[in-house]
Formats: structure tokens, C-alpha cells, sequence
């Protein structure tokens, strides 16, 4: 929650769709989120569960250039996932982030520092969060197609307020990679983003983010293949001097993917933070579907 309220990086391959072509998509990441941490100058507590809901189109204009659009819903509630994450945290012997002083099923997303409140947000049903518009530029493609390399550019624009501070638009700008390295495919993105802050904002956020990721994709078939991503980001949050509020966000992903006849395309996915001290989700299991004509 911290990090939405600017624009999250999104990921994706760096080949654009083809000239002519339309595809949607269509995916949902299910998180379970819980972070508290209390200092002298502060009190951060995020509990909640949250279902995001994303839809984008893009079409291409020509092989070189793809043009689209993403509208985002959140639903939050307090959820039903806890007894169930605090079991599998023990299992593996994760740390379980002081879950076991806090009632399960319970609900927040506040932050206050020197008893002040900087953020507070009440629990959304299905409500659109942002809008974001964009375009990708295929640089270079390799004579074998082998390799590619593209830029992207982005804006997006929110819809959601905390009661706090109100979000402003943002653009960002990042470089997508692809390289086939015998029967793996490595996967890359660099990028950095604005992050235009209201004036009750401006000494809580930074002024700007920097993100990168580096995924490998191994295919066991023609139209199946299992992906391994590791992902950081920036700290939005400034000035409290403490991991789990103004810490990177670093994430872990793994997945597959398949396709099946008629253009259609599959993923299933599973999201862990690590390490789980910083201000990153618990976990987010997502499922997408997309369909190219």
C-alpha cells in the first residue's frame, strides 16, 4: 500500500504485440499484507487482504510500435488468509513480522509519525485505482529474433485518494531486454518513474523511484514454460529511518506459463518478499489470461 501511492512498475516482455495485432489481458493478484512497526516517531500498521483486478488492451500499430491502455481495480478487506500464512511462515521457518500480537481478520492501513496521520485508507470495494496509458519501441531485434531490446513509456493516472494527501499523475520510462541463451530466455527491466507529490506529501515521499528486474524463463515444451523473477525497487516512503517503512522493496517471483490454441496465453504465479523486512506484500498469488487476434 505504501508503494501505490505512486506508479508501480509493471512487467512484461520487451517484444511488442506485431503489426496489426490486438490482444487483452486479464489478471488478478490475490496479497495478504501485513506490516507493523511502532518507534518513538512513528507507527506504521498495514493489515489486509487485497484483490487487484487488471485489465489492459494494446494494439500494434506497426512491428516496431504498440500502443495501449490499463485500468486497475483494488478491492481491500480484512480478509481470511492469516491463520493460514501464519501456519506457512512456520513451516519454513520464515519470520512472521510480530503477526502473532494482532487479532487475525483484522483491517487497517495507517501511518502516523510524531502522532501525526499521514495515511489512512478505508477498505475499497472494487473500486478503479488508477488508468494508465503507454506505448512500447522496439529498439533492436535480433536477425534470429533471439534478442530484443525496447523502450516503454508510460503515464498513469489516479483515481483513488488516501484521506491524507491526494495522488497525482505520474510518467515513467523504462528499458525491456530479452536475450535466448541456449534453452533458457533471460528477461530484464531498468526504469525510473516521477512521483508528484501533494503538498501534504511532499516531505513523506520522494520525489522520484528506481526499478529494475532480471527473470529467467526455461522452456519445457513449445507452449509451456516455468519463470523465475527477482524484482527491486526504490523506497517511496522517506525520512523514518527504518526498513519495514522507507526500506527497497525486493520481491521474488515464480510461474508458468502456457499457451493453448486460438491466441490464447495462461499464467499462474507466486509472489514471496524477501527479505520479508522491508515494505513489500506478504505474498500475492496471481492468475492472468490473454487473448491476441
Amino acid at each position: 500500500p505504501l508503494q501505490r501511492l505512486s506508479l508501480t512498475p509493471m512487467v512484461e516482455m520487451a517484444d511488442p504485440v506485431g503489426e496489426g495485432r490486438l490482444r487483452a489481458d486479464l489478471w488478478f493478484g490475490y496479497s495478504n499484507i501485513f506490516e507493523q512497526d511502532s518507534t518513538d516517531t512513528h507507527n506504521l500498521y498495514l493489515d489486509l487482504e487485497r484483490l487487484v483486478t487488471a485489465l489492459t488492451v494494446r494494439y500494434g500499430v506497426n512491428e516496431r510500435l504498440e500502443v495501449g491502455a490499463r485500468a486497475t481495480m483494488e478491492t481491500t478487506h480484512s480478509g481470511f488468509l492469516d491463520s493460514t500464512v501464519d501456519s506457512f511462515h512456520r513451516i519454513l521457518s520464515l519470520g512472521n513480522g510480530d503477526r502473532d500480537r494482532f487479532p487475525q481478520g483484522a483491517f487497517g492501513q495507517r501511518l502516523e509519525r510524531g502522532g501525526e496521520l499521514v495515511l489512512d485508507v478505508e477498505q475499497r470495494g472494487f473500486a478503479l485505482e488508477d488508468v494508465r496509458l503507454f506505448a512500447k519501441w522496439l529498439l533492436y531485434r535480433g536477425a534470429d529474433r533471439g534478442s530484443a531490446l525496447s523502450v516503454r513509456g508510460v503515464a498513469r493516472i489516479p483515481t483513488q485518494d488516501n484521506r491524507v494527501g491526494s495522488e497525482r499523475s505520474d510518467v515513467g520510462l523504462m528499458l525491456l531486454g530479452r536475450r535466448r541463451l541456449g534453452g533458457w530466455h533471460l528477461h530484464s527491466m531498468l526504469g525510473a518513474a516521477t512521483v508528484r507529490r501533494a503538498p501534504e506529501l511532499r516531505d513523506l515521499l520522494e520525489g522520484s523511484q528506481y526499478f529494475a528486474m532480471v527473470g529467467v524463463e526455461r522452456p519445457f515444451s513449445e507452449n509451456f514454460s516455468g519463470l523465475l523473477q527477482f524484482t527491486v525497487q526504490s523506497p517511496l516512503v522517506t525520512g523514518f529511518d527504518e526498513g519495514e517503512v522507507d526500506g527497497h522493496v525486493i520481491n521474488t517471483v515464480f510461474g508458468v506459463a502456457w499457451r493453448t490454441g486460438g491466441g490464447w496465453r495462461w499464467e499462474i504465479g507466486f509472489q514471496e518478499d524477501t527479505p520479508p523486512e522491508r515494505p513489500s506484500v506478504d505474498f500475492t498469488l496471481q492468475v492472468g489470461v490473454s487473448r491476441s487476434w
